[in-house]
C-alpha cells in the first residue's frame, strides 16, 4: 500500500473541483490521480470538511508480548543454538503460547537476531571428506585419499 497523497495536493484537487470549470475526470487527469480518489476525496470533504488522510490502521495484534520476547532472548543467551522449532516448543510448554515456526522467525528478525547458526564441529584437525558424485565421468569409483 502506497503513501497517502499530501494535504496540499488534496486541497488543490478540491479547489479545482469546486471551481466547476472542469469535470472530476479532467481534474484527476490534470493532477495525475485516479477518478476514484477524486470522488472519495470530495465525498470526505463534503461530509466532514477535512482533507487529512485516514490514519493507518493497526493490523492484527501480535501473539508474542514483551515478556515472551524477553524470555526468548534469555533462552538464546543461555543456549544460542536453539532451532526455531525448539523455541516454538518452549514457548508452548513454558509460556502457554502456541505459535508457528514462522512466528518465531519473524520475532527473531524483529529482534535483529540471526536464526542460522553454523553446526557445532569440534576443532580436531581432520579434513572434511569429499564426496564422490555419481555423474563424475573421470573416475569409475569413488576417489581415495591416495588420489588427492
Amino acid at each position: 500500500m502506497g503513501a497517502a497523497y499530501s494535504v496540499d495536493l488534496r486541497r488543490k484537487v478540491v479547489q479545482a473541483c469546486e471551481r466547476g470549470t472542469a469535470s472530476q475526470a479532467q481534474v484527476a487527469r490534470f493532477f495525475g490521480v485516479s477518478l476514484a480518489f477524486v470522488e472519495k476525496l470530495l465525498r470526505l470533504y463534503r461530509r466532514t470538511g477535512a482533507l487529512e488522510p485516514d490514519r493507518k490502521r493497526a493490523g492484527r495484534p501480535g501473539l508474542l508480548d514483551a515478556a515472551a520476547c524477553e524470555q526468548v532472548q534469555r533462552w538464546l543467551a543461555e543456549q544460542n543454538d536453539l532451532t526455531l522449532a525448539e523455541l516454538a516448543e518452549r514457548l508452548q510448554t513454558q509460556c502457554g503460547l502456541t505459535v508457528s515456526i514462522s512466528c518465531v522467525h519473524r520475532l527473531l528478525q524483529r529482534l535483529h537476531m540471526r536464526r542460522k547458526k553454523k553446526p557445532f564441529m569440534p576443532a580436531n584437525g581432520t579434513r572434511r571428506p569429499y564426496y564422490w558424485h555419481a555423474s563424475n565421468t573421470v573416475h569409475n569409483s569413488p576417489p581415495t585419499l591416495a588420489d588427492s
